[in-house]
């Protein structure tokens, strides 16, 4: 028994001893241990070295590596880099030991001594698995995706895209030119056109490599793919890359794509929805690509469809489908593939169901618009997707105005800073404006001609202007049908300028955050208190009011931006007490309104219009308004009267518009208390109360116009402007004062007009 006990304590003993006996040795073999690491990190760097000659060997042949050799000199880079930095790190501990020369920190040397030894293994054994790859056998280099060169399409009688096409060649062919860019909306034809120059373009290049991009590419799979085409770019070969639906800023060097004055014989022909990515990545020509004519669409239907004769009802329905495909070849094909060969009864249904709302059961439709919605997503400013589908709200194909956005952007704390100023709040929309743009999702009003709503044309003559592509529209809409966290703006109910004449009963309301109906031909409103309790936003204006019912704002509480201008309402209702948190209230254009005390509750109203109504004065009660920062009463023919010390009041107010026939201007006296103004327009009897001490020059924009009754002067374009009529020459020193500040100066009638010199 004892003797057993002795064996095994004896044993317990060799153990023990013999890791004591190396665990001391990592203290006295430090030095050694991190020289022998040393020498470990520069074998494996020589055979990483070696192996990267042999890879760099193999692209030269048109082969690449395997993702197991990949994956080596993965690990060995990561291996060669951490075990440097733990040499710099010993290096160092030698270094902060008291700074004494014997000191010696046995708790240290073992540290490093022992973690040495450990790196040094995990290199051998990486050195050692690196050896399997001395005569390592590459893959051939994948072939490149070549275009389809035998698929040309007719653009007979499509002329917009015919010219288009020779745009691109054109400026392929032309000699410094490298980088040519293709923009439009999506579903536009961009891909269409770039397969066509390839088909066009086939005799000029060795070779014509198409990349399809995508939203979520992968660099190490195109740069592969591109490997081949890239040697021979190198090699002096004439090499056109195509790279399709590009969503982002791509840097050329590291797709592998030789580029520069260098390498002009490598044309690089990109696709986008974006303007903005084209420039970044330097194309020379960028070319726009428009919906289809109403013919040219027409012509692309019926030769998809595969008709020839067409009896009058079914023209009639297939116009009507061609029309709600809004110009774009891909609804238009996919529509026409679906409709082939079907009865009229299809045809019918067809029309129906793409004048539906979007959430309905037409899939070409659906997945088009889904299509479309990328570009949305992509969006990274907040400012710009509140913007666009508040712009969703306008009916169909018309006008929006700039500054009518950013009024309602402020009412409804958009933007990130919460006291921004209205002049600020209109750049970062205007800024907004520009990359919707670029992005096709709003195009400039310009190229419609249509109607348009909610501008008074007065209004519109200053307005920057812009509208939405009807099938864009369609997919803001669909965002704002459903209420989620990809809605910046909320859950919405849309049917303006649909032609309604009463408002139209529904039982959700509850869910709504901003309802649209403006732009139609109702005459009242419910006659009881409407519960909506999340409704922000109210659009009813270009209706038919007359009247609205002391019930109707009781359950919206939480209403922040109120437009009923373009009505006829006479009298206000009640119930707009209750809108205690209402920041934006558009009255303009109700010419019979003649009372407004009742907005003296209205303590958080920040922007009040009341443009081209019938008030007669602006009472003692408006003043009580006192975080009001834009107030209009521009263009009120029966004004007359501004109680005094109203606005005076109204000491935060950023912009001013006063415009009557005839009355009392002392209240230009108190212009002096206004310190943040920075737009004034007043269109006034007279000017004898402009004060001398007010510093004009702090205004960004004033039109002081002094009425004469053969009309006013147009302002549109003029940011400082000046009439002066029926006064004595020399003028006061305040008016001299202001024609030195304005741009644009207009005299009618001045008596002694000949002894005014040069101004």
């Amino acid at each position: 028994m004892e003797s057993n006990t002795s064996v095994v304590v004896g044993k317990v003993m060799d153990i023990l001893f013999g890791a004591a006996i190396k665990e001391t040795g990592y203290m006295w073999n430090c030095s050694e241990n991190v020289k022998n690491l040393k020498k470990d990190i520069k074998d494996l760097t020589a055979k990483k070295a070696k192996l990267q000659e042999g890879i760099d060997k193999a692209y030269d042949r048109a082969e690449v590596p395997g993702e197991d050799l990949k994956n080596w000199m993965n690990i060995a880079d990561a291996e060669i880099l951490e075990a440097k930095t733990f040499i710099d790190e010993e290096a160092e501990s030698k270094k902060t030991c008291c700074n004494l020369p014997f000191c010696v920190n046995l708790g240290t040397l073992y540290h490093y001594g022992k973690k040495a030894t450990k790196k040094s293994s995990s290199l051998l054994k990486t050195l050692n698995d690196g050896k399997q790859y001395e005569n390592y056998a590459f893959n051939p280099l994948p072939k490149p995706k070549y275009p389809d060169l035998s698929q040309k399409i007719n653009l007979d009688n499509i002329n917009s895209h015919k010219s288009i096409l020779e745009e691109i060649i054109r400026d392929i062919q032309d000699v410094t030119v490298q980088i040519v860019g293709i923009i439009g909306l999506g579903g536009v034809g961009k891909t269409t056109l770039a397969n066509e120059v390839a088909i066009a373009m086939k005799e000029k290049f060795e070779n014509i490599i198409l990349e399809k991009v995508t939203k979520n590419f992968d660099t190490e799979k195109i740069k592969e793919n591109i490997q081949e085409a890239a040697t021979k770019i190198f090699n002096g070969r004439n090499i056109l890359i195509i790279l399709d639906d590009v969503w982002e800023d791509l840097k050329l060097h590291e797709l592998g794509i030789p580029f520069g004055s260098r390498y002009m014989n490598c044309k690089i022909l990109l696709t986008s929805r974006s303007r903005k990515v084209c420039e970044k990545m330097n194309a020379q020509r960028i070319i726009s690509v428009n919906p289809l004519k109403e013919e040219e669409a027409w012509t692309l239907f019926k030769r998809a469809v595969g008709k020839t004769e067409w009896d009058r009802k079914l023209k009639q329905v297939a116009l009507g489908i061609v029309e709600e495909c809004g110009g774009l070849p891909l609804f238009l094909q996919a529509v026409a593939n679906a409709l082939k060969g079907e009865e009229i009864e299809s045809w019918d249904t067809a029309l129906n169901r793409l004048k539906a709302p979007i959430h309905g059961d037409v899939p070409y439709k659906k997945d088009g618009i889904l299509q479309l919605k990328l570009s949305y997503d992509i969006l990274k400013s907040p400012v710009a997707k509140s913007c666009f589908l508040l712009c969703s709200m306008f009916p169909e194909d018309a006008a929006i105005g700039l500054e009518r956005l950013a009024y309602y952007g402020l009412g409804l704390g958009i933007f990130e800073q919460s006291n921004i100023k209205i002049e600020d709040a209109k750049d970062l929309v205007h800024e907004a404006a520009n990359v919707l743009k670029s992005s096709f999702l709003l195009l400039p009003e310009t190229e419609t001609g249509k109607s348009i709503f909610s501008l008074l044309p007065e209004e519109r003559k200053q307005e920057k202007l812009f509208k939405m592509h009807d099938l864009v529209r369609d997919m803001a809409m669909l965002i704002t049908s459903i209420g989620n966290d990809n809605n910046d703006i909320g859950k919405c109910w849309v049917e303006s300028g649909t032609g309604l004449t009463a408002w139209p009963p529904r039982r959700d309301l509850k869910s709504y955050k901003k309802i649209s109906l403006l732009g139609n031909k109702i005459c009242t409103l419910p006659g009881y208190e409407l519960v909506i309790p999340e409704l922000d936003t109210l659009l009813i204006q270009d209706n038919e009011l007359s009247v609205v019912s002391d019930e109707f704002f009781g359950g919206m509480e939480k209403l922040e931006v109120l437009d009923m201008s373009g009505n006829k309402i006479s009298s206000l209702p009640e119930s707009l007490k209750k809108l205690t948190m209402l920041r934006l209230l558009d009255l303009s254009g109700n010419n019979s309104l003649r009372e407004i005390s009742i907005l003296a509750v209205l303590t958080c109203l920040e922007i009040l219009k009341l443009r081209s109504t019938g008030i007669t004065s602006i009472p003692q009660e408006i003043g009580q308004l006192i975080n009001l920062r834009l107030l209009d009463v521009y263009f009120c023919e029966d004004l007359s009267y501004i109680a005094p010390g109203v606005i005076s009041k109204l000491i935060w107010l950023e912009e001013l518009y006063v415009g009557f026939k005839e009355g009392d201007c002392k209240f230009l006296l108190e212009l002096t208390e206004l310190k943040l103004l920075k737009i004034l327009h007043i269109l006034v009897p007279g000017l004898n109360y402009i004060p001398g001490d007010f510093h004009f020059e702090n205004l960004t924009e004033f039109h002081i116009i002094e009425r004469i009754n053969s009309g006013e002067p147009s302002t549109h374009g003029c940011k400082r402007m000046l009439q002066i009529a029926q006064h004595r020459f020399p003028f006061p020193k305040r008016i001299m004062k202001l024609i030195q500040l304005s741009d644009n100066l207009h005299l009618w009638r001045i008596l002694d007009l000949e002894s005014i010199p040069a101004l």
